[in-house]
């Protein structure tokens, strides 16, 4: 079961996953395994200075770096459109995991916000909006997938 909230300038999920945290963080704590299609075989991961860049053909390559983790409970990201371009408020947005025991497993809630200042226009931010909110949709349930299995 996932819930959501969307505003205009952050996206909010969660979700039960039925596995212990530590193992819940362990996959939610990669850089960029939230980009893709839920196939790692299709995935490229390179390391340029702090910034990991993820290869997904034929998305695109997308800029993914690391900003604060404090296992098990918390691991944020700051994540853009152009790899060459160095990431800030203005340029990315902030992808933050919050990670809570619960009775059956583990609560996953993704908050990712910063939408108005990456994108001027109201269209292309909506468009943005939209689309991040139907892939976390897909991520939170490939993440449930992966953690739950045996």
């Amino acid at each position: 079961m996932t819930s959501s909230d969307v505003s205009t300038d952050r996206i909010e999920r969660e979700i039960l996953i039925m596995a212990p945290i530590e193992r819940v963080y362990q996959l939610v704590s990669e850089p960029g395994w939230f980009i893709g299609d839920g196939d790692p075989s299709k995935r490229t991961i390179t390391r340029e200075g702090d910034v990991f860049v993820v290869s997904y053909p034929p998305y695109g390559r997308f800029p993914v770096l690391p900003v604060r983790a404090d296992a098990p409970h918390y691991v944020s990201f700051r994540g853009g459109d152009d790899p060459e371009t160095p990431l800030d408020d203005g340029n990315s947005t902030l992808v933050e995991f919050f990670l809570s025991e619960h009775e059956d497993g583990t609560m996953l809630r993704v908050v990712e916000s910063g939408f108005a200042a990456m994108y001027a226009t109201a269209e292309r931010r909506a468009a943005a909006l939209e689309d991040n909110s139907r892939g976390w949709e897909m991520q939170l349930a490939i993440a449930k997938r992966d953690a739950e299995r045996p």
